[in-house]
């Protein structure tokens, strides 16, 4: 019963983990961000190879804010799903940006 308990406890904390991560779909993004200005974890997600920028949002803004990993290095050849990372950084600072821009 005890490690029943434990695999369960297990599962349950690798959905939570599993669920934190971007799905890196370019159609989810608008809505994740929506759903982090509802909970108010403000960030900007970061992308490119050595020198990693905002996507689509000006630095001078986003550096104010926690940064997210969104394809930062150049360690992967998966040219595909970089371009999905690009991509779904975009929207998602496009939208936090107009949030944050309404804010001040």
């Amino acid at each position: 019963m005890k490690t029943l308990c434990i695999l369960l406890l297990a599962l349950v904390a690798g959905c939570c983990v599993a669920s934190a991560e971007p799905t890196w779909n370019p159609a989810d993004a608008v809505k994740e961000a929506e759903q982090d200005i509802r909970t108010r974890h403000i960030k900007f997600y970061w992308s490119g190879s050595i020198a990693s920028m905002p996507v689509g949002v000006p630095i001078e803004v986003a550096k104010k804010y926690p940064k997210a990993d969104a394809g930062i290095g150049c360690v992967t050849n998966d040219i595909p799903l970089r371009e999905r990372q690009e991509e779904y950084a975009r929207r998602y600072n496009e939208e936090m940006f107009a949030y944050v821009s309404q804010k001040h």
